[in-house]
């Protein structure tokens, strides 16, 4: 498909998932129409890479990438800065009628001004030089080349550590260090603004420093993010120190547009979205994992949150190894999957 195909479809079944959402009668139905939703918004996501693979060459591809992920980031940070205030005023139907007219606004203009790539302006044969024509895509060399666990690895470090944080460390704060329930919301958004924040920094690097470098560097961080969020439950500290570590937790997302784009500069235009996709994978399953192990460690341990944040950094440290050993450069490090110089 298209890319964008891939995000009109996205969009659309995304929004019409929402407006249904409006009417919904149980919990039952709700949680059918977020599988449902989730379906069409990966659409969505992969679409995007897609239409950055038409418009950017690699030498820019980990900037533009995370721009569109500190995007992502900043959605979901005002979702809790606007959304919360507007559901307490006016209830959770009017916050997913809201969602739902601006996701249908999005696939309209999409609809009138989005086009594939430059060929679609009348530039003919333009290309960005790692496409292939192939009409049969052999989707297993995907996962004949390390470089799918080097980007399913890397997503791991981040999802892990923002999801672990973005659960639990508002509830250690409060119990742990006595911060008082409604300042939360200022811990909260502080962290989304600096994921949003080194998610713009962390693109730029990586089209300068290296994808590969700038993945084993983002999983260094994400381990000491996890030591220092320990550090916060073993040691009184002040609201301001708090908020200093919030501040500082988007570090683990700093090489998160690398990650995205070195599957684009590994696998061929063809091949790399589906790579990204399966990668994606990875960090979708740890997005569940984090949160969920971190409250069973913290629910056997009668409510200690430090047995919780010493397994979150047993954890990164584990990808931290792992990655130094996938990710390292070889003689072949510049032939790209599914080109047809393979």
């Amino acid at each position: 498909m298209t890319a964008r195909n891939m995000l009109l479809i996205g969009l659309a079944g995304t929004g019409i998932g929402m407006v249904l959402q409006v009417f919904v009668q149980s919990y039952t139905q709700l949680v059918m129409l977020r599988l449902v939703i989730g379906f069409f918004d990966a659409g969505i996501f992969i679409g995007n890479m897609k239409l950055i693979f038409g418009w950017f060459p690699q030498s820019r591809r980990g900037s533009v990438v995370g721009i569109i992920l500190a995007a992502y980031s900043l959605a979901i940070t005002m979702d809790f800065a606007l959304g919360i205030p507007l559901t307490i005023a006016t209830g959770w139907r009017t916050f997913f009628a809201v969602l739902a007219i601006g996701t249908l606004f999005v696939a309209a203009v999409d609809a009138l001004v989005v086009r594939n790539n430059p060929r679609e302006l009348g530039i003919d044969g333009f290309t960005w030089g790692n496409e292939t024509p192939q009409e049969h895509l052999p989707l297993g060399e995907i996962f004949r080349s390390k470089w799918i666990a080097v980007g399913g690895f890397g997503i791991v470090a981040c999802t892990f550590a923002i999801a672990g944080t973005a659960t639990w460390v508002v509830p250690a704060f409060i119990t742990v260090q006595h911060m008082q329930p409604e300042a939360g919301a200022v811990i909260g958004t502080v962290m989304g603004l600096s994921q949003v924040l080194f998610l713009v920094i962390g693109g730029y690097m990586s089209d300068r420093l290296g994808k590969p470098f700038m993945i084993k560097l983002t999983a260094c961080l994400a381990f000491l993010t996890a030591l220092m969020f320990l550090w916060s439950v073993v040691t009184p500290m002040s609201f301001s120190m708090l908020v200093l570590f919030a501040a500082l937790s988007g570090i683990a997302l700093l090489g998160g547009g690398a990650i995205f784009a070195l599957l684009s500069e590994k696998y061929s235009d063809a091949l790399a979205p589906a790579a990204i996709g399966y990668a994606e994978v990875f960090g979708i399953f740890s997005a569940f994992v984090a949160p969920w192990m971190m409250g069973a460690i913290i629910n056997a341990s009668a409510g200690s949150f430090t047995g919780a944040f010493i397994a979150f950094a047993v954890v990164e440290l584990i990808i931290v190894g792992l990655l130094m050993i996938l990710a390292r450069e070889d003689v072949s490090q510049g032939a790209v999957v599914g080109s047809p110089a393979e």
